[in-house]
């Protein structure tokens, strides 16, 4: 497996988890936005096999989970291998992706515990290629929400990273009613878009950190909806929280 770098323990990749986290190298995606773009780099990371990996998750007593994420894990030929050995020694495991390759999905549902699914933007081929920078099938992006929403053993969150100067407001409407219309069980997030190095210089002033109040207005009106699906939202102010309780303070 091609790794660009672990973090040994995290309390946020995994909610109430204490967690180590694997970055796989490589993606089928050109977001400009990307945080991690220097796993897309060639050359970058190394090869380790699965024994190596082992030895390394299995003398990390401090953590209960494990979280592979990227670039796109699935694109790692030895995943599945991996989370079965990590199955086997009773590790929580979470795998995070685009959703472009269902069938690699659909091989891990039975090993693993959690997907967490960034869905970039509304499921639409146009809209995708825009936010993504790469032709997008969302008909594979379908396959594999509707493949791991079937499983009730999974734990299952969707995140979109709302991105100021690229998206809309309604990109999140048509998301959640996306979620709405097929019986989402999860929990989706909204996350607040926050430059880092990894997005690039060249980036630096092409997109922008949306405001907190931006993002309260968008979920408004989803607060007292009755929906089969949490909904939080992330970013520098609160953190990680569901939107029940955002508005507390603004109603008071």
């Amino acid at each position: 497996m091609r790794v660009g770098g672990i973090v040994d323990i995290s309390t946020k990749d995994i909610p109430n988890k204490s967690t180590m986290v694997i970055f796989t190298v490589g993606c089928n995606l050109s977001c400009g936005f990307c945080h991690n773009k220097y796993l897309l780099h060639e050359g970058v990371g190394r090869d380790l096999d699965i024994p190596e990996l082992m030895e390394q998750i299995k003398s990390n007593m401090l953590v209960s989970s494990v979280s592979i994420s990227g670039g796109e894990p699935t694109l790692q030929k030895d995943l599945l291998e991996l989370c079965k050995e990590i199955r086997n020694v009773g590790k929580y495991i979470s795998i995070d992706t685009n959703g472009t390759n269902p069938k690699s999905i659909t091989e891990l549902l039975p090993y693993i515990n959690r997907i967490a699914l960034d869905m970039k933007g509304p499921l639409n081929n146009k809209r995708l290629a825009k936010i993504t920078g790469s032709q997008v099938n969302f008909d594979l992006i379908f396959e594999t929400f509707s493949a791991v929403n079937n499983r009730e053993d999974i734990d299952f969150e969707i995140r979109t990273t709302y991105v100021g100067n690229l998206m809309k407001s309604n990109d999140i409407d048509k998301i959640i009613l996306f979620l709405r219309k097929n019986k989402f069980r999860g929990s989706f997030v909204l996350q607040q878009y926050q430059y880092s190095e990894g997005v690039g210089e060249d980036n630096k002033f092409k997109f922008q950190k949306p405001e907190h109040f931006t993002l309260l207005n968008i979920l408004k009106p989803y607060r007292n909806m009755d929906l089969p699906f949490q909904i939080y939202l992330r970013d520098d102010v609160v953190g990680y929280s569901k939107i029940d309780k955002l508005y507390e303070y603004l109603d008071a």
